[in-house]
């Protein structure tokens, strides 16, 4: 009995940990847009800077949620843009605030603008309208009536 507790204790603290431990592999706005190209996949955009309390709110809660980093790392390329450092992509990008989100298709299209703080389950509703390509037929409240 001792033993079989003591394996479901390992394993419940190797499947937590690993879940927790698991992050976004956050590219750079070149990296992603740049030579490499998309792999096939959507590009989510995350305009951020460092003064931005809602900003690091989102970093926090939105992509410290588990069900996000494996959403988000499993079917989009994620960028993670400085808007005080990289001037050129906001002004491409005519991003007047922050956060802002955008998802552009596996051509680097924009199609999808999300602005301002998104909270995890928002944010999941929006990632599969676009991995869906959902966006492409329909507006986002047909989508979640879709569903």
């Amino acid at each position: 009995m001792r033993f079989k507790l003591s394996i479901m204790a390992v394993l419940f603290f190797w499947i937590s940990s690993s879940a927790v431990c698991k992050t976004i592999d956050w590219k750079s706005y070149d990296e992603a847009l740049g030579r490499e190209g998309t792999q096939g996949k959507k590009i989510f955009l995350h305009f951020r800077t460092d003064w931005c309390r809602y900003c690091t709110q989102m970093d926090q809660e939105t992509f410290g949620d588990p069900l996000v980093v494996s959403f988000l790392s499993e079917h989009f390329i994620a960028v993670k843009v400085d808007g005080d450092r990289e001037k050129e992509a906001v002004k491409q990008h005519q991003v007047s605030g922050y956060p802002d989100n955008r998802f552009l298709d596996e051509k680097g299209r924009e199609v999808y603008r999300l602005p301002g703080f998104v909270a995890p389950e928002v944010f999941l509703f929006f990632l599969e309208y676009i991995q869906t390509g959902s966006y492409q037929t329909m507006d986002p409240m047909q989508f979640y009536k879709s569903r």
